[in-house]
């Protein structure tokens, strides 16, 4: 990757110097991933952008992570203060509504118009989500198109294939459930409720909200894949405490072999093949989320990050943060991040050879942005209705009520939020 770190060091225009002793700081909100994507992981000195940006502009970046089931309500009160906790905040897609962009500065109040153009790269639908009102609000740095991610060692061991729909790739989890030799129990399917289940119901052809907002979660289609997700529960293909796990722990029950596949965003692949935290290391796969039709492939779930600045910071801070942003926006440095394992918002950093050389999952990752589909809508009452959605599907699958009146239920609740926070 050294070459690469040159390529960006040429780019910058970034002198042999010796970083400034008295280098400014600025605090970044974010979590592990996006430091990693820029510090590389371990660390690795011929794979960080810390020092060349430090060197470039005498600035030091200060990450503050924060897991991210905390991140959303973290940033939500950071932005609220009356001052700044940090000089640069990550902000995922879904959390875009507008009374989070009320609180982000506009991109052209800070930036050159030769630095506004050089974003034209990146994907016009991710800079969309953050526009508002014609102002780009935040720049998107880095995409999480979600894939499959498997354990080829059971699926050989069970004589599994990799399935072409979805409906066999939950057939694929009935089979791949067992007790092991040692009385470990594995499971078919890891998921992570608050998300997972959206997008199940999504792939079987059901749905919670469409994007103008009617109501699907009481369809015929959405009944039935609550009813399969069920079935799935009841023949222990889904862990027993599904409706409690997080991003961590299903991570952890597919780094220990314990789940057959799981649904992450495609540069997991590097984490589950780590042979220093993973013990399939080698044996983890990946193929596209397939669709209901053999060979098509479902609506995906592909979460991305911008990197913003939050309007309660003063104007050295806007200025500063902006130096950060404008770099890692850079072509050569979202290059070095792809390597890092960074998802690229660019067709360019996408198909680049290194890139594509360097994760094997590039192509699968391009399907899924071409099949790309928000779990909802975005605006003021989603995670509300994610939150509603979830506590009806899993009372249903845990069979404290049918699916028909756990639905139908929901449906009313939902009905309601849209009604008091529906945009105009």
């Amino acid at each position: 990757m050294r070459v690469y770190m040159k390529a960006i060091l040429a780019a910058a225009g970034v002198a042999a110097l010796a970083t400034s002793a008295s280098a400014e700081t600025i605090r970044v909100f974010a979590n592990s991933a996006h430091q990693i994507a820029f510090e590389g992981q371990g660390g690795q000195a011929d794979a960080s952008l810390a020092d060349a940006f430090e060197r470039e502009t005498g600035i030091k970046v200060v990450w503050e992570t924060v897991p991210y089931p905390e991140m959303r309500q973290t940033m939500l009160r950071a932005l609220a203060g009356r001052s700044a906790q940090y000089d640069v905040v990550m902000v995922e897609n879904s959390w875009a509504v507008p009374s989070v962009l009320d609180k982000l500065v506009s991109v052209n109040s800070v930036a050159s118009p030769d630095q506004t153009d050089e974003l034209a790269d990146i994907f016009p639908a991710m800079k969309g989500d953050f526009t508002q009102n014609g102002e780009l609000k935040g720049v998107p740095i880095r995409s999480n198109p979600q894939i499959v991610h498997f354990n080829k060692k059971i699926f050989s061991e069970r004589g599994i294939d990799v399935p072409i729909s979805f409906e066999a790739m939950l057939d694929a989890a009935e089979k791949a459930s067992y007790k092991r030799s040692d009385g470990a129990s594995i499971y078919g399917l890891a998921i992570k409720p608050n998300e997972d289940l959206i997008s199940i119901v999504k792939a079987l052809g059901g749905g919670i909200v469409s994007p103008n907002y009617e109501v699907l979660v009481d369809t015929p289609e959405t009944i039935a894949a609550i009813k399969r997700i069920r079935t799935l529960f009841d023949d222990g293909a889904i862990p027993p405490n599904f409706f409690s796990m997080d991003s961590a722990s299903v991570q952890t029950l597919m780094r220990e072999g314990l789940a057959a596949m799981t649904l992450f965003g495609d540069n997991y692949y590097l984490r589950f093949n780590d042979p220093n935290s993973s013990r399939i290391a080698g044996d983890a796969g990946f193929f596209a989320v397939p669709g209901e039709k053999d060979g098509s492939y479902a609506p995906t779930k592909v979460a991305f990050w911008s990197a913003a600045l939050p309007a309660n910071a003063d104007a050295e801070s806007h200025a500063n943060g902006w130096k950060f942003i404008h770099y890692l926006a850079s072509p050569p440095v979202q290059l070095q991040m792809a390597l890092n394992g960074n998802g690229p918002v660019s067709i360019t950093t996408l198909h680049d050879p290194a890139f594509i050389d360097a994760a094997p999952y590039a192509a699968v990752s391009e399907i899924a942005l071409d099949h790309a589909s928000p779990l909802l809508p975005v605006f003021d009452g989603t995670a509300q209705i994610q939150d509603t959605f979830e506590q009806a599907a899993v009372a249903a699958i845990l069979g404290k009520e049918t699916v028909e009146v756990a639905m139908s239920e929901v449906a009313a609740k939902i009905e309601k939020i849209i009604a008091s926070k529906r945009p105009e």
